[in-house]
């Protein structure tokens, strides 16, 4: 099982994950690598840095973005790879990353070696339920793709916290009055620099790895690790409050920890 460190973050910020799934996968060899973006021949920068670029999703309403990118978001994205630029505020299609992510770690690869890129950038899916993109934390696939920035941007706040940033907004407030609505909402959702994130990632890591052996890596349970969060409050009380299985998916996990197998 290999785990790519993001682009702006240090392999030992993900040490604690690979540390947590040996707990519950003692079976399997957990290996914390650098950014997969590592991987790029120095011939291949400017082919990888335009599929980036182009992987981009200007309009949320499009399921096919089908643009030609342009030489300054080109050049970006080179950049970025080199550590030149910092990577983030750009959003992402996620099947379109995960098919530059496959393309960099190679097709040669057993399908037995699961593999989870995290990502400092933000990846959006679309959904046919209202034919638009929606921001993730995860992107289940091949490889699997965990959004650092998504945990903060994608699941959304209370309700009342964006009437009242509206009405503040509306107002003419700065930086200082959003900054302390935050803080009136303290507990209630993630923000960056969070520490509480790094427990975040763990479950996500682990909804990944059951959905590369099973194809069904989530749960209806909001007390569940495996619990699909579209808002803050329930990422926070299935990640973090709860931090554990179900019945049904500790007895999973038990029996897959036991015999890592895939069963699709």
């Amino acid at each position: 099982m290999d785990i790519y460190s993001s682009e702006n973050g240090a392999r030992s910020e993900f040490r604690g994950v690979a540390s947590y799934l040996r707990g519950l996968f003692p079976q399997v060899r957990f290996v914390v690598l650098p950014t997969v973006f590592r991987l790029i021949p120095k011939d291949r920068f400017d082919g990888v840095a335009e599929k980036l670029a182009a992987s981009r999703v200007k309009d949320p309403s499009k399921e096919d973005q089908g643009f030609q990118p342009m030489y300054g978001e080109i050049d970006y994205e080179r950049r970025a790879i080199v550590g030149e630029a910092k990577v983030g505020g750009i959003v992402y299609d996620g099947r379109r990353l995960e098919e530059v992510f496959l393309s960099l770690l190679g097709s040669g690869k057993s399908v037995e070696t699961a593999s989870i890129v995290m990502t400092d950038r933000l990846v959006s899916t679309y959904s046919r339920d209202d034919m638009r993109h929606h921001l993730r934390t995860l992107v289940c696939g091949f490889p699997s793709m965990i959004s650092v920035p998504g945990i903060v941007e994608a699941p959304a706040k209370p309700r009342e916290f964006y009437f009242l940033k509206q009405q503040l907004e509306t107002e003419g407030a700065g930086i200082v009055q959003l900054e302390r609505l935050k803080s009136g909402f303290k507990g209630r959702f993630l923000d960056y620099d969070d520490p509480r994130s790094a427990e975040v990632i763990k479950g996500l890591a682990l909804q990944a790895i059951v959905y590369h052996l099973t194809l069904d890596p989530f749960c209806e349970d909001k007390e569940c690790r495996l619990y699909n969060s579209h808002w803050q409050e329930d990422l926070i009380q299935s990640q973090i409050r709860s931090g554990r299985l179900c019945k049904r998916h500790s007895k999973l996990v038990g029996a897959l920890g036991r015999k890592p197998v895939i069963s699709w």
